[in-house]
């Protein structure tokens, strides 16, 4: 089995230095490797390819067969790192608490522990097409412990 620390290890060495960090690794047991990472900017694909080719040099597969894909941390994933809220200042974000809420939230600033924002809430009376689709409610505090799952809302 190829060893999870060892990758883990080898990737966040890799990264060191630059703006890209590691947020998720995922190993299943048919040595199905999958990178996520993420960017205090953007991810390009040649991060992707380059990382890719480090972390292939790094394993053997004359010692076991794998399958490796290297990606960006895209929309369709929720924000696991403190890190990645940054780059998303100003965005919609919609949180799962602890407590079972479920938030609308305009991200406005963040410190080390926790994300302040104005929720936001789906206005009953806008006409579709309405430029004031959502009403402003007051800003909150949420801890990042207190977070369960947080992904960026795309709104049109």
């Amino acid at each position: 089995m190829i060893s999870r620390k060892n990758i883990e290890k080898f990737i966040n060495e890799e990264l060191k230095g630059t703006e890209l960090f590691l947020v998720e690794l995922k190993i299943s047991e048919a040595n199905n490797i999958q990178v996520f990472i993420d960017s205090d900017s953007q991810v390009s694909i040649s991060d992707c390819v380059d990382l890719s080719k480090a972390v292939e040099s790094e394993l053997d597969r004359d010692e076991q067969d794998f399958e490796l894909n290297v990606s960006s941390s895209g929309l369709d994933l929720p924000l696991r790192k403190n890190r990645q809220y940054k780059k998303h200042l100003t965005k919609m974000l919609k949180i799962k608490t602890t407590g079972e809420e479920k938030i609308l939230l305009r991200l406005e600033s963040l410190t080390d522990k926790a994300i302040t924002g104005t929720p936001l809430e789906k206005n009953k009376n806008a006409k579709k097409g309405a430029k004031k689709q959502f009403i402003e409610l007051e800003k909150v505090e949420i801890p990042f412990k207190s977070i369960v799952e947080a992904r960026i809302e795309v709104i049109f």
